[in-house]
């Protein structure tokens, strides 16, 4: 690529301060830009950094001042992802639909469908327009597949699961298997429950690479519009997980979860089954869930606490040693005393 710092400008409506005829070849991060590409500043703190960078120019928010040509916009961060994304918009290969691809006869395809080598449609599904589904894919009896969908290479899709518009499923990822479900007999031994619900996942939901989805029992296993998990996730039976939450890696929700919109995780956080999760709730990373969260709060530990209450702790527990050291002191003095009563 090559253009001006004011053609970008004109793609994110920004203001261009300096040298509008900047010539643009490429984009990086603050540290490592070299000369001829654009970089971007989020955060004012960042700012010193930009003294050691060899960026052409930056794009910042209008309140910070910098030492080469700029393009200033409210959110600079949202600002560098919008050119990204189109000067680097996703590119898939173009298979048509391959020969080496099994597709039953009575598979119902949309226009423009993508299917790669060795990809194994099965009978009753529906395909949306612009699908892609690349090696090794298979997708399940009676499968619905919305508009702009992407499987990537190996993923596991059971049947009678539904894909809104433009969901991403990363290589790996595993949807609709069976959930946990075993009942324990009178003689020890456990009994499979058996699981003839479904997944239905909203349009934009992006599912990292090997993270798995467990069909209901009864009813639905859901995840909502706009929901991002990370690569690593167990999503349990009849879980429900609200709009636009997010769930870093490594993540497990039991069954019967049920998550409210806008919800954030860390990662490797546990939750127990049958737990509400309130809109809004900030979980930190490697918290325990055994009870229900309140809307809007924020927590972390295991057992989970309030934030604060979190950090409190946790400075406590960097004063034990110190602590520990003035009650033997405490501990001798006392012994001290006590030896003087006892021998006036």
């Amino acid at each position: 690529m090559q253009t001006t710092l004011a053609e970008l400008a004109d793609l994110v409506a920004g203001e261009v301060v300096g040298d509008a005829q900047t010539v643009i070849h490429g984009f990086a991060a603050l540290e490592q830009a070299q000369p001829g590409e654009l970089t971007f500043i989020a955060d004012r703190k960042h700012t010193p950094l930009l003294a050691h960078s060899k960026a052409a120019a930056v794009v910042v928010r209008p309140e910070i001042e910098v030492d080469r040509p700029a393009i200033y916009v409210d959110n600079p961060y949202v600002a560098f992802l919008t050119l990204l994304n189109h000067y680097f918009p996703p590119q898939h290969p173009v298979w048509g639909i391959d020969s080496k691809a099994v597709i039953a006869s009575d598979v119902i395809l949309g226009k423009d469908v993508n299917i790669g080598p060795y990809a194994v449609i099965e009978p009753g599904c529906r395909l949306g327009d612009r699908v892609v589904i690349y090696p090794g894919t298979y997708v399940g009896t009676d499968c619905v597949i919305g508009d702009d969908c992407v499987l990537y290479a190996h993923v596991s899709v059971y049947a009678r699961i539904e894909l809104g518009e433009r969901v991403v499923i990363h290589s790996g990822a595993v949807i609709g298997a069976d959930g946990f479900g075993f009942y324990p007999m009178t003689d020890g031994s456990y009994r499979k429950i058996p699981q003839v619900g479904r997944v239905v996942i909203g349009d934009d939901v992006e599912i990292g690479a090997n993270t798995c989805l467990d069909r209901a029992m009864l009813g639905d296993t859901v995840i909502a519009a706009g929901v991002k998990l990370d690569n690593l996730i167990q999503i349990g039976h009849n879980t429900t997980v609200g709009a636009h939450s997010v769930v870093a890696a490594q993540t497990g929700l039991s069954g019967s979860v049920r998550v409210g919109q806008g919800v954030r995780m860390g990662g490797q956080v546990g939750i127990a089954d049958h737990t509400t999760i309130g809109d809004g709730a900030a979980i930190g990373a490697q918290s325990g869930i055994g009870q229900d969260v309140e809307p809007g709060a924020t927590v972390q530990g295991s057992p989970a606490i309030s934030n604060t209450a979190f950090k409190r702790r946790y400075f406590y527990s960097l004063r034990l040693g110190e602590l520990f050291q003035k009650v033997r002191q405490l501990q001798k003095r006392l012994t001290q005393l006590e030896n003087q009563e006892n021998n006036p």
